[in-house]
């Protein structure tokens, strides 16, 4: 039998292993059997148990015992408290200590003396479980197999025991919620597309969820511990983020920034960042958080949009203009009909070798001038009605080509053809082909220095179920720079001195027209452009 001192000591090692229980992680059901275990273990002649409540249905669960019968843990499990509940029910209810001292003879066990009779108990203490929020979370009992009263030290045992098992109760159930709050806080975390960071105060990366993994092409690892501004395209934006979001004093804005950012691969991209300081309940400041979205998919789509807006106000100017110039067709037409017919009477009467002659010329050449920009504006601003016939094409850019004869004449110039045995027989406009080639010509002329070679070469090839003919147009000019190539089939964009711009915008509208294609070739060598033709 232990005395007073040797059996304080025992508790006090029992109530550590049950602490050292808690601080491993051990479940609660681990934990409650240690209790009923130290406590078994410092006063043999007691049995304990542990019940809890089951707040869902309002019942008292057997959670830990080691010497009960198994009968009697059955019987005794799942029971509703009440006022008069055996020990640990009535304690239950009442959220007071219930004192049994003879089972056999106590009103509080009527109805269930056979039970305990049978597990051979007579006397039994229940000490209910009580939360910090006075809640009751359970009882701990102690019985014995005669009927006996406790003394001060064994209430003031049960009573530290019960203590210890709301404390063991309280740290699991709030350890178990933690852990669903993390469980639950990270499955939102990486099921975000976006990239989460979690930094400290000094800017160093403590977390990169797996959405920044994807979006910053790191593993956590490679960046854990590391400044942000390895992420960071421009170094000035990193230091005016820490002007703007990223100080323990900021504002808590959550306006998204637009910030360059830059990937491991070196490759940058725009996205829209949220920032704000993390403080925990006192308001102090702990860290940083950053959101990030990469918009690079939203700005292509704004800058197409852009795009389409400016077409579409350019395609209403061009309906405006298509207007005036059908307006105006038959006046312009009857007036440039009745220049010419002046300079044709003129060259009867002015002498060929005469200043005059000269004058009536120079008149001859302002009305070609003008009568080609009055076709040009009306062949790009007009309704397209294609006069299809079968054509080969061979002719079509040959008739071009000898009707700049006077553009060509006195200069060394050369067609070069590589078309072999390309069939190049198709269903097109003859008049607006030969306008495409014309205006491919005139540009080549213009660009090029003597000698002159414009190479026409030509191919055939199935483009799904339709057969296309390819015709590649190349001189050995300077060539097109980048910026010009990207803008060459822009409307009244030109580099000439003189023109309307309009010559490559309406070779692409011709050709669209007839469901073919045009564009510029980065060939290194001169100028080269490539159209196909649905044969």
């Amino acid at each position: 039998m232990m005395n007073e001192r040797d059996l304080l000591e025992s508790d006090l090692r029992g109530q550590t292993r049950v602490l050292k229980r808690l601080a491993q992680g051990a479940s609660l059901d681990e934990v409650l059997h240690t209790i009923v275990e130290v406590a078994e273990e410092s006063r043999p002649d007691m049995i304990g148990s542990v019940m809890l409540m089951e707040a869902e249905s309002g019942t008292l669960r057997l959670a830990a015992s080691r010497r009960l019968p198994d009968f009697y843990c059955t019987a005794v499990d799942r029971r509703i408290p009440g006022p008069r509940c055996g020990s640990c029910g009535t304690a239950a209810f009442t959220g007071k200590r219930v004192v049994v001292e003879d089972i056999a003879t106590d009103p509080l066990w009527h109805g269930f003396r056979d039970i305990p009779e049978q597990a051979s108990l007579r006397a039994c203490w229940s000490e209910p479980i009580i939360a910090s929020t006075g809640e009751v979370l359970g009882t701990f009992a102690m019985y014995y197999s005669v009927p006996r009263s406790p003394c001060a030290s064994e209430l003031e045992f049960v009573s530290s025991i019960a203590s210890l098992a709301a404390l063991a109760i309280e740290r699991v159930r709030y350890q178990s919620e933690v852990e669903r709050e993390r469980a639950v806080l990270k499955t939102i975390v990486n099921g975000i597309p976006d990239a989460l960071l979690l930094t400290g105060l000094d800017r160093n990366i403590t977390h990169f969820s797996r959405g920044a993994c994807r979006m910053f092409q790191y593993d956590a690892d490679e960046v854990l511990g590391k400044s942000t501004s390895i992420l960071y395209a421009d170094r000035s934006d990193f230091e005016r983020m820490a002007e703007e979001r990223f100080h323990i004093a900021a504002d808590e804005k959550l306006e998204a920034t637009e910030v360059q950012w830059r990937r491991k691969s070196g490759a940058t991209f725009v996205g829209e960042m949220v920032g704000k300081v993390i403080r925990d309940e006192r308001d102090h400041p702990l860290g940083f958080l950053a959101l990030i979205r990469d918009i690079t998919d939203r700005k292509r789509a704004e800058a197409c949009l852009a795009e389409s807006r400016d077409k579409l106000v350019q395609a209403e100017r061009l309906a405006a203009m298509g207007k005036m110039v059908s307006a105006i067709a038959h006046e312009s037409r009857n007036a440039l009909q009745r220049i010419q017919v002046g300079i044709d009477v003129l060259e009867y009467d002015i002498e060929s070798d005469s200043e005059a002659r000269e004058d009536l010329d120079r008149i001859r050449r302002a009305k070609n001038d003008l009568q080609h920009m009055h076709d040009e504006l009306r062949s790009f601003a007009g309704p397209i009605q294609l006069d299809k016939s079968t054509a080969n094409l061979a002719e079509v850019w040959r008739q071009a080509w000898t009707n700049l004869h006077v553009l060509h004449q006195g200069r060394d110039v050369q067609l070069i053809e590589a078309i072999d045995d390309v069939a190049l027989v198709c269903e097109l406009d003859v008049f607006r082909i030969e306008q495409v080639f014309r205006n491919l010509f005139e540009n080549s002329l213009a660009a090029c220095a003597d000698p002159v070679r414009i190479t026409i070469a030509c191919g055939n090839r199935n483009d799904g179920e339709q057969r296309m003919l390819c015709v590649s147009v190349r001189d050995n000019g300077p060539g097109l720079p980048a910026e010009l190539r990207s803008r060459v089939f822009e409307a009244f964009y030109t580099t000439k001195a003189k023109g309307t711009g309009l010559g490559m915008a309406i070779a692409e509208r011709f050709i669209t027209a007839h469901r073919g294609t045009i564009e510029v070739s980065d060939h290194p060598d001169g100028a080269e452009f490539l159209m196909t033709l649905p044969q």
